[in-house]
């Protein structure tokens, strides 16, 4: 008789490979993990609150703790739960030439939509936002229907501040910016509400050790990744025993298998950090997860580089930048960027601004006296000590006397000089 083969046994993941996919996981959830942690902190303590669109005072300045703010734009935002129904996100007409519009974000810190003067133009316009599995009708005069993977989802307002004296009309328009259930237009029958949910108690021991993956099981059971990538990703750690079950527990030699992997994930995040990072815009080569991490570190729930293009420099030939230097910034004419631009200094590792005697935090398109070329380039003083040249001194950007960086933002970037290798030229002088 023919010998009978074994029956196949089925293949158990190996140790490294679990780590390294925990530290996959732990990379790929860190942006939605920040977003879960303010949502958690802006609702306990009151800051934010569902369903209402919470303004800032004002744009980000010295000493008021914000970290890589932009001091020519006005923030606002608002958490919104589409379990119900969906929510309804609107503009009024916006400033022609001005930068201002919405963005709305998943709980997987994904953009859904950008919605405004570089988007979709500034015509005042409402749009639903829909949450998973829903399938109804909206009321005329609503432009569309814009679809999320997750159930809740928050709602970022921008609007551009050039100068200190355009505050008052910023304001203005930042609280004509609207959110309302969809059953607030009238048409449709008001829905019970929703369950309350099981939220997490939010723990930075727990968060970014083993139990990040306790939270990332939350969010996905409020979230229905869209994008196959992710998808195929969410599926493989499954397959490896990653994520909870239905109990919410992991046994225990998985958990310290993840535990690995999450220190794993926070030191190749911790590089990249360190390192000088590229433009996005320009096609950077590094994980695309890795990318989204290192940029929710500097901003929760930015712009996608389309709508605004940050590129950000913390050293020169290798060296930190320091305020003890001088250096001189080019930005090659004309800038591209339809809706303006903004150049700040931060402290480096805070993020935060630093006060200067010209009290002015950041040089714009709305900045007056800057000392344009013929050519329609600028070229910019940065350091810490008032340049003593006239025409040097009024193109000064002051810093901080320690080591900084420089974000240069551009506001609806053309995006042929992004390919084309627009870039400015940072040199040292001194």
């Amino acid at each position: 008789m023919p010998e009978t083969l074994p029956a196949p046994v089925p293949a158990v993941p190996r140790d490294p490979e679990v780590v390294r996919a925990a530290a996959e996981a732990a990379v790929w959830a860190h942006p939605a993990l920040l977003g879960y942690r303010e949502l958690r902190t802006e609702v306990r303590t009151g800051v934010g609150s569902f369903g209402v669109l919470h303004h800032d005072a004002g744009p980000a300045a010295p000493g008021d703790g914000t970290r890589w703010g932009d001091p020519h734009v006005l923030r606002s935002s608002a958490w919104l739960d589409l379990r119900p129904e969906p929510a309804v996100v609107g503009h009024p007409d916006l400033p022609p030439g001005l930068y201002a519009g919405l963005q709305v974000v998943d709980l997987l810190a994904r953009t859904v939509a950008h919605l405004g003067t570089a988007a979709t133009g500034p015509a005042a316009a409402d749009w639903a936002v829909a949450g998973p599995g829903w399938d109804g009708r909206v009321p005329a005069g609503v432009r569309g229907v814009l679809r999320s993977a997750s159930g809740v989802v928050r709602v970022v307002a921008r609007t551009a501040v050039p100068t200190p004296g355009d505050l008052p009309a910023a304001r203005a328009l930042q609280r004509r910016f609207r959110v309302r259930p969809l059953h607030a237009l009238g048409g449709v029958v008001p829905p019970r509400p929703a369950p309350s949910l099981a939220w997490l108690p939010w723990d930075e021991e727990r968060a970014w050790g083993a139990g990040f993956v306790d939270y990332l099981a939350l969010l996905l059971r409020l979230t229905r990744p869209a994008d196959p990538g992710d998808r195929a990703l969410l599926d493989r750690w499954a397959r490896l025993g990653l994520l909870p079950g239905t109990d919410g527990t992991l046994d225990p030699r998985t958990r310290a298998l993840v535990a690995r992997g999450a220190a794993l994930g926070a030191a190749q995040l911790e590089d990249a950090l360190r390192r000088e990072r590229p433009d996005p815009g320009r096609g950077a080569p590094e994980d695309a997860a890795l990318r989204r991490a290192v940029a929710a570190v500097h901003e929760l729930h930015a712009p996608e580089p389309e709508e605004v293009r940050a590129v950000r420099r913390r050293s020169l030939d290798g060296e930190p930048l320091e305020g003890r230097r001088r250096y001189r910034l080019v930005l090659p004419g004309p800038v591209p960027a339809r809706l303006g631009w903004s150049l700040a200094a931060y402290a480096e590792p805070s993020g935060e601004l630093v006060a200067t005697p010209l009290h002015r935090a950041a040089l714009g398109a709305g900045t007056a006296g800057l000392p344009w070329s013929g050519d329609g380039s600028l070229a910019v003083a940065v350091q810490h000590d008032a340049p003593l040249d006239v025409a040097r001194r009024a193109g000064w950007l002051p810093v901080p006397p320690g080591p900084f960086s420089l974000v240069l933002r551009l506001y609806a970037p053309d995006a042929g000089a992004a390919a084309a290798g627009w870039a400015p030229e940072l040199r040292a002088v001194g």
